[in-house]
């Protein structure tokens, strides 16, 4: 989560956190192993890496966010087992995957951003998974809210990826089921266009496990269909690459 979304107040996860966790999990699963070096660029407030990594025996894991505080990264480091938490990257570092998961949005120059990241701190043949908000001509207010330049289309995502010297070995799209509410709800009613974010999610069991289910499925159909090269358009847009 966003630490701009973040309320510590609500323990709830929103259908969405956890339907993305579960979908990247799955698109990531044959790049993990044990005592693999992990970098989470913007972890937020940790949800996603440590659901991600939980399981791998002996994972390094550095996680890092500009707009970590001091008490923030108390907190973190006082609740995560085996992650180190910092608002920079370390200089000399280098790793074998690298999450930027919706990250790149946030950043001016974005390819400048990648190039530098994937040249100072990835591995010979390390990997990187980035998911990014989908289509440009969705670009809300909430985007402005959360400090978002821009939105991509798929193949914007892999040309930018591949133009910083990456392989791109898989791509696709999540949340396709959220595609058409969105455009129609922000586009055409001009409604629910605010700041309100995932933190803010209070709804009932039934109604966040059911909702839960269907982005979950959404998303296995998803990413089956872009195994086999059918990238079904969706909210997010996502993509593995490597380092030749």
């Amino acid at each position: 989560m966003d630490l701009k979304e973040a309320d510590q107040a609500n323990p709830q996860r929103h259908p969405w956190e956890t339907a993305r966790l579960e979908a990247v999990r799955r698109i990531i699963t044959s790049s993990c192993f044990e005592g693999m070096k992990v970098l989470d660029i913007g972890c937020g407030d940790a949800f996603a890496v440590r659901g991600l990594f939980a399981d791998i025996p002996g994972r390094n894991i550095t996680a890092v966010d500009t707009n970590l505080t001091d008490a923030w990264i108390e907190r973190l480091s006082r609740s995560t087992d085996g992650i180190t938490f910092r608002r920079t990257i370390p200089e000399s570092s280098r790793f074998e995957l690298i999450l930027l998961l919706d990250v790149m949005e946030h950043v001016e120059d974005d390819r400048r951003f990648l190039a530098d990241i994937v040249e100072r701190h990835l591995g010979a043949k390390g990997r990187v998974m980035i998911t990014v908000p989908a289509f440009q001509s969705l670009f809300s207010t909430h985007d402005r809210a959360l400090g978002h330049y821009r939105r991509y289309r798929l193949p914007e995502l892999v040309q930018t990826a591949s133009a910083c010297g990456l392989e791109v070995r898989r791509s696709g799209y999540l949340f396709s089921s959220l595609l058409l509410p969105k455009l129609l709800l922000f586009k055409v009613l001009k409604t629910n266009d605010g700041s309100q974010g995932v933190g803010q999610w209070r709804r009932g069991a039934w109604i966040t496990f059911l909702a839960e289910r269907a982005l979950r499925l959404d998303n296995a159909l998803l990413t089956a269909a872009a195994r086999i090269g059918i990238k079904i358009p969706g909210l997010t847009a996502w993509a593995l690459c490597e380092k030749p």
